[in-house]
């Protein structure tokens, strides 16, 4: 019979080493951090443990191959190390804590199965070895991915996954290295049963006690796998926000700290309403019941599920999930209940579409509309210009519609790109084929078309729009220039100053002003240009009426690039008595404010017919910050409208109406005007945010009908 190949150690050295070359290029991978730490991990699970059956084979010793093993990843670490000579990593140190947790333990556990399986005498020890790697590649991250809500996933071969692709931090929580420790407890088991199977008469008198010992601390270690946070039950998550509101088949939970019983009911509302219409939409006679979880704390939503900020629909769940974040909820729940409605679609048991693009693209094509540029007017822009430089969007389309052209996009244009496809899709052929596509069948079998032809005629209605808005350039432009993760220059890094900002923002949706403007000082301290910081500072400041300060803090800033900046310096000139120099800004920005935003548009009116009254401002301001105040706030606009530029009047008019129609105490009269509005935005060629106030209108509607006994300031659809 002939031996089996045993591969000398220099061979696994190569190995290590033809890897880590190999990533070198690869956008993300290709520096020492989580990604390259799970690939080094995987595939030293598979060299140690092949390595080490022919090591064992000729009676070597564990402590030998386990030491010799553990070198060889000085291979990796080295190679990827070097990578910053030319492409920088920032997060370096928390990379090396990622490949200190992954690759080692990945190690020891493949030897000590290699010695338990050569001690046991197993035939063919190399096979088992490799089926059992792959089975412990696939069958744990099922059972934690399909049977928890949860995003992260830890394994014992590769380390694990620590949540969704487009959270830029990965959330690093305490199960990580308990679920290490527990890989370790494992080859420490497995090296026992090793030793009684290679002299079980000459086991030291403590072995049976060691091995029931390690024993109770495994069933120990996977009987606690919620508190260690190996896994996040559902019964987790609802003692984490044990608020909980049910509207038809809508259950929501929440955090009480974060949100009053009156304002869950409001959402609960919201989310049933969109629930509805989305159904009516897609052709679906009976939604079934959804779960949606809305989180208070990014953090504690980390720690609990994996994702920091992303909005996820889990509807693989056999009760499909919606999570998000309470700052989100108002422009994401339509579009995570879209994947909820349409998972009987997919495919089974996973309820997603092997065409990833389509997943994505359906939901964006059926959520309403917000006042901004539609992703139709967004595409024909796109169309535009690529067809200027002579390339072909179709082609990157249809390349989005696979997992790998999608997920190496920028999200806002793959995201924007397919929505608009499908949404040409649902518009011409309806949600029929639109199905069969979903769930696996070709183009042509659901359309009688082939994918290219239809990509045509969709890009054909794109130059054939009649109406395009006029910020459809500068807002795709905008959107569209956001890299993805693979372009950034530092993937995962957040320095400390835009952690602290974000920590501000925070304390800021909590009401904690006094937190909030200490951390922006603080980020401010670390980078004093930091323009979203600076802009939150100043806001804070002139609430305040520290418009001095502000106004000395600005005098020496670049604020061209930022609008809010801008307008707080603007703020603080006519706070401080120089009013015709705060008018002339006020118009510059007037003109250079997208055209979308109604709201901002009319607050601007508003600011300049006050300028010359800096206690007015100072009281506008803080009445702009309210919802429920500024539903009265037309009364201002009264004797002042004549200072206003020509054109200005019609704008404050608009926004006057559209604030009160975010006012449900008053929603006959509100709805009254905001049809007025409608009509009016129509006539001056607003279209978008015509179709906004339309779609308010009848969420308004549907609620004042169904449930006129509530009484509280509405979820706007508008994103102003």
């Amino acid at each position: 019979m002939p031996r089996e190949r045993t591969p000398g150690i220099a061979g696994c050295g190569l190995v290590y080493a033809g890897l880590s070359l190999a990533l070198w290029p690869v956008p993300v991978v290709g520096l020492l951090h989580v990604e390259s730490a799970a690939l080094v991990a995987l595939t030293a699970f598979f060299v140690a443990g092949w390595w080490a059956w022919g090591h064992f084979r000729r009676g070597g010793r564990l402590a030998d191959a386990l030491r010799r093993q553990l070198l060889l990843l000085f291979i990796p670490w080295a190679l990827l190390t070097l990578t910053m000579l030319w492409r920088p990593n920032c997060d370096y140190l928390r990379g090396l804590v990622f490949f200190l947790l992954f690759p080692p333990a990945s190690v020891v556990l493949a030897v000590a199965l290699a010695e338990a399986l050569h001690g046991a005498g197993v035939r063919h020890g190399r096979r088992w070895l490799i089926g059992i790697g792959l089975g412990l590649c696939t069958l744990p991250v099922a059972y934690d991915l399909l049977l928890h809500p949860q995003l992260y996933t830890y394994n014992h071969v590769f380390g694990g996954v620590l949540g969704p692709l487009y959270d830029e931090d990965p959330a690093l929580r305490p199960g990580l290295l308990s679920f290490r420790m527990l890989t370790l407890l494992w080859a420490l088991w497995l090296a026992l049963v090793a030793r009684f199977h290679r002299s079980p008469r000459l086991l030291w008198p403590g072995w049976w006690p060691a091995l029931g010992g390690v024993t109770l601390l495994l069933g120990a270690f996977y009987v606690l796998a919620v508190p260690l946070g190996f896994n996040t039950s559902t019964a987790a998550l609802k003692r984490a926000l044990p608020g909980r509101v049910v509207q038809g088949v809508i259950t929501l939970h929440y955090d009480p700290r974060w949100l009053t019983l009156e304002e869950a009911k409001l959402r609960a509302l919201r989310a049933a309403y969109d629930y509805e219409r989305l159904a009516r939409r897609l052709g679906i006679a009976e939604p079934e019941p959804v779960q949606v979880f809305v989180f208070g704390d990014p953090e504690r939503r980390a720690q609990l599920t994996g994702a920091r900020y992303t909005s996820v629909a889990l509807v693989w769940l056999a009760r499909p999930q919606v999570h998000l974040l309470l700052d989100r909820f108002d422009r994401s729940i339509a579009h995570e209940l879209a994947h909820v409605l349409v998972r009987g679609w997919g495919i089974p048991r996973l309820g997603i579409s092997p065409r990833i693009g389509l997943v994505e693209g359906l939901a964006v094509a059926v959520e309403p509309p917000d006042g901004r540029p539609t992703p139709h007017e967004q595409a024909a822009v796109a169309a535009t210009l690529a067809r200027d430089r002579n390339a072909s969007l179709t082609e990157q389309v249809a390349a989005m519609l696979g997992p790998r052209g999608f997920w190496t996009s920028r999200s806002a244009v793959a995201y924007t790109l397919t929505g608009s496809f499908v949404r040409y899709l649902i518009d011409r052929y309806g949600p029929a084929p639109l199905r069969q596509v979903y769930g696996g069948r070709s183009f042509r079998a659901a359309y009688g078309r082939t994918r290219d032809s239809l990509l045509a005629d969709w890009e054909r209605l794109l130059f054939r729009i009649p109406y395009v808005d006029r910020s459809a350039y500068a807002f795709m432009k905008r959107r569209f220039g956001v890299p993805s993760l693979f372009e950034r220059r530092c993937p995962h890094y957040v320095p400390p100053y835009a952690r602290r900002y974000e920590a501000a923002r925070w304390a800021l949706v909590r009401g904690d002003t006094l937190r909030a403007e200490a951390l922006l000082m603080q980020a401010l301290r670390q980078k004093p240009g930091f323009l979203p910081a600076l802009e939150r500072w100043a806001h804070l400041q002139l609430l305040r009426g520290h418009a001095d300060t502000v106004r000395a803090r600005l005098a020496g800033a670049d604020t061209t690039q930022a609008l809010r900046l801008r307008l707080h310096g603007a703020d603080a000139l006519a706070l401080t008595g120089a009013a015709d120099s705060a008018r002339t800004l006020y118009r510059a920005l007037y003109r250079a404010w997208p055209s979308y935003d109604l709201s901002g548009r009319g607050a601007l009116a508003l600011r300049y017919a006050v300028a010359v009254r800096p206690d007015s401002l100072w009281r506008l301001l803080r009445r702009l910050e309210n919802p429920r105040e500024r539903c009265n706030i037309g009364v201002l606009n009264v004797s002042w409208a004549q200072t206003l530029p020509p054109g200005w009047d019609a704008t404050l008019r608009w926004a006057v109406q559209w604030w009160r129609l975010g006012c449900v105490e008053d929603s006959l009269n509100a709805i009254a005007d905001g049809r007025a509005l409608v009509s009016s935005l129509r006539q001056a060629g607003a279209f978008n945010a015509a179709a906004c106030v339309q779609e308010t209108i009848a969420w308004l509607t549907w609620l004042r009908n169904a449930y006129p006994e509530h009484r509280s300031v509405c979820c706007a659809y508008c994103a102003w």
